[in-house]
């Protein structure tokens, strides 16, 4: 009897738990904010943080590189439709960290269409070199 109500107890602690889970908002990783950019109504801010986003860009200098893509999608350089289809590939490839799938493929897609791209390495802070004293 009394592991008949063990059983019901553990079940029913279950089933309120479940209850509670579900109706948990759900959480979304987004590294910029709407209020940041997307407020403008401008279609290079929404490029700009879909790219930043989706690709899961958090350091300054990724952030620099896709600031200059959406510059160059908006003066008309590269193809809008290129930089999307690209996008969606290098979340097919690697979900977790689609960044350097982005850059090698747009960097020989353009390549391709005789665009030239900066790489990412231009964007990084470079180290300080000190000389050693004896």
């Amino acid at each position: 009897m009394l592991a008949r109500h063990h059983r019901f107890f553990i079940a029913s602690l279950f089933v309120c738990l479940g209850l509670a889970f579900a109706d948990a908002p759900s959480a979304q990783a987004q590294i910029t904010t709407r209020t940041q950019l997307g407020t403008q109504g401008d279609s290079t801010a929404k490029l700009y943080e879909r790219l930043v986003n989706r690709l899961h860009a958090t350091t300054q200098p990724q952030q620099d590189y896709l600031l200059e893509i959406t510059k160059r999608v908006n003066e008309r350089k590269l193809d809008l439709r290129l930089v999307v289809a690209i996008e969606r590939y290098s979340i097919r490839r690697d979900s977790h960290y689609p960044f350097p799938f982005f850059e090698r493929a747009l960097k020989y897609e353009a390549a391709k269409r005789g665009i030239t791209l900066p790489s990412i390495k231009l964007y990084q802070d470079q180290p300080i070199v000190t000389v050693p004293t004896y």
